[in-house]
């Protein structure tokens, strides 16, 4: 049996089959690119993908992100962990309050992160360590250097209002990147214990800071508050570090507790017990030992934090250039001057260095490494009562706008540091106390220039020398075949400008005058890409041959010519129209098929 279709409903379907190709094609490069895009710009809750591996994708199937804008699927899906606490669960209106923070990552060697703790109103913070900035309502670490697998410490002190109502809870909340902790401790009325169990204690090693392997010794203090005699246990918590050694008044230890048993106190009757211990030499560094003793319902904590090296704010640093101004081209050179105000010797000393926005980094003394950003000395070794004096060199960059301000800053471990300005100058009057005795200087307002571009260059001569200089000339060089003089001053001093060489006359300096002088040249258009151009600048003369070395008298600059980053890729909206004129395309073969 045969079907037959009218020419007419063939002529349907095949303009009905282009479409959907065409539809189709749009769908399929539309999704493609916006799944490259989302997942590149969108938060993880919309990204399209699996981020925590638990086989479901997004808001809403995962359960974990609570809407589109989640940055992360999973609440450790950055790998960083964060506690806080106080300590306590009960607090009176009036009593202070050592907040604990702990973090940790798993996923980097070392990791930088920004913790913030947001403050309820009952609590006014009183300090904060490592650098803490302290605000009303938050304090905030910035770049806190977390290792891989070690927990690192933060604290802060604090009082309870004493407005705080009765029956509140205090609630500080603790933040990292991907992480979140709470803390929370009840507002409660001084109501004395019940008659029964009246007891006051208080423990301590009297440390604030130790190291592995050093003895500490905890000190109880107990007391009967009560009218009547009382008997009881009284225990002592050692730290998970601290190997017991020995207790006063026949304490016996079971794991890592100290018990006294059956203490019996009179009424206002007061007993000191003591139990020894050492740090384990495995300890790692600002690791919180933690010691609680309790007696009937009293409570107290003892909190000593294990601290490798120097004591904290034992190390200063200061940075300066010696100069106000600067101009574009010159070199600075910052000096950093690092204490130790300690009594012990600092051997892992680490300081950190902020260059200038606009300084090209130049090179650094005592092993100073450039990261790109910064420049670090590590594993310094400082006496007691010490200094160590580094320095770092920058160029100013070409394109440092005329006014601004070229801020550097020093920074140790402890959080101490300084900082040092110096204004961009069209001309400078300061030399720096290290260029001070540079004979000839030859300075570039730019490395690197555009084929038809300009480089402006400044020659600058001081007499160092104990003597007159009355026959010094300079002879200036380049390359004719791709730059031409454009401007010059000083043509009262010129000499001649042949092609190629360009002599100026140095007028009579006295010892320590100064002369400069500055000409632009002009890039050729045809200049190749990449090729780098160089002019030699010589100082010369009878008064300055005896005693100077030929590296002080001749300088060489040197300009890298760059065309600019080449356009590449294709098109978007090209490439769009390209892919989707593929299937119009096979639709249009197929119609003229089904026609012929």
């Amino acid at each position: 049996m045969r079907t037959f279709f009218s020419r007419r409903a063939i002529k349907s379907f095949a303009t009905a089959s282009a479409l959907i190709l065409i539809v189709s094609g749009a769908l399929i490069v539309g999704f493609a690119s916006t799944t490259e895009s989302t997942g590149a710009a969108l938060p993880q809750c919309a990204d399209g993908i699996d981020n925590d591996g638990n086989g479901v994708l997004d808001y809403p199937q995962d359960q974990q992100c609570l809407n589109l804008d989640q940055d992360y699927e999973g609440p450790n899906t950055t790998g960083n962990f964060i506690t806080i606490t106080d300590g306590h669960d009960q607090a009176k209106p009036g009593d202070a309050l050592v907040f604990v923070i702990t973090l940790k990552q798993q996923r980097d060697p070392v990791r930088n992160m920004d913790v913030t703790v947001k403050l309820p109103y009952q609590l006014t913070v009183v300090s904060a360590s490592d650098g803490g900035t302290v605000s009303p309502e938050t304090v905030v670490w910035r770049n806190v250097s977390v290792n891989r697998n070690v927990t690192r410490t933060l604290t802060f002190n604090a009082t309870v209002s004493p407005d705080a109502r009765p029956g509140q809870y205090i609630i500080a909340r603790a933040l990292v990147s991907g992480a979140q902790g709470t803390d929370s401790t009840l507002v409660t009325e001084d109501i004395q214990p019940a008659e029964s169990d009246q007891y006051s204690v208080a423990v301590t090693d009297n440390r604030e800071f130790t190291l592995p392997f050093e003895l500490l010794t905890y000190t109880l203090r107990v007391r009967n508050t009560g009218k009547h005699a009382q008997t009881s246990d009284v225990r002592l918590n050692l730290p998970y570090e601290v190997n017991y050694l020995s207790s006063s008044d026949n304490g016996e230890r079971s794991s890592f507790t100290v018990v006294w048993k059956n203490v019996t106190l009179g009424a206002g009757e007061e007993r000191i017990l003591s139990a020894t211990g050492r740090v384990d030499e495995r300890a790692k560094d600002r690791v919180v030992l933690r010691a609680t003793a309790t007696i009937g319902t009293a409570v107290d904590r003892d909190v000593t934090v294990i601290r490798y090296g120097l004591p904290y704010s034992s190390i200063d640093a200061t940075v300066t250039d010696n100069r106000s101004t600067a101009e574009l081209g010159q070199l600075l050179t910052y000096v950093v001057r690092v204490t130790n105000k300690s009594a012990v010797v600092g051997t892992n000393v680490s300081v950190d260095t902020s260059l200038p926005l606009y300084g090209e980094f130049v090179s650094a003394s005592e092993g100073g490494k450039y990261d790109g950003t910064n420049v670090r000395w590590l594993i310094l070794q400082i006496a007691p009562g010490g200094s160590r004096v580094l320095q770092f060199t920058v160029r100013v960059r070409g394109d440092a706008p005329i006014g601004t301000l070229l801020t550097a800053s020093v920074a140790t471990a402890d959080g101490t540091g300084d900082r040092d300005t110096t204004t961009v100058v069209a001309q400078s009057t300061e030399m720096g106390a290290i260029q001070q005795e540079v004979l000839f200087r030859k300075t570039a307002n730019q490395s690197e220039v555009l084929p038809g571009g300009s480089v402006r260059y400044t020659l600058t001569v001081k007499n160092t020398l104990d003597r007159v200089m009355s026959d010094a000339e300079i002879v200036d060089r380049f390359d004719t075949q791709y730059m031409t003089l454009e401007t010059y001053e000083n043509p009262e001093s010129m000499i001649d400008q042949a092609a190629g060489n360009i002599r100026w006359k140095v007028p009579v300096l006295q010892p320590g005058e100064t002369w400069r002088t500055s000409y632009t040249l002009m890039v050729r258009s045809d200049a190749p890409n990449g090729m780098e151009l160089s002019n030699v600048a010589t100082l010369r003369g009878s008064d300055i041959v005896s005693g100077t070395s030929l590296t002080e008298t001749v300088r060489t600059a040197r300009t890298g010519v760059f065309t600019g980053v080449p356009e590449t890729g294709v098109d978007l909206s090209a490439l769009l129209g390209l892919l989707l004129g593929v299937p119009a395309l096979a639709a249009v073969g197929i119609q003229r098929k089904i026609h012929g």
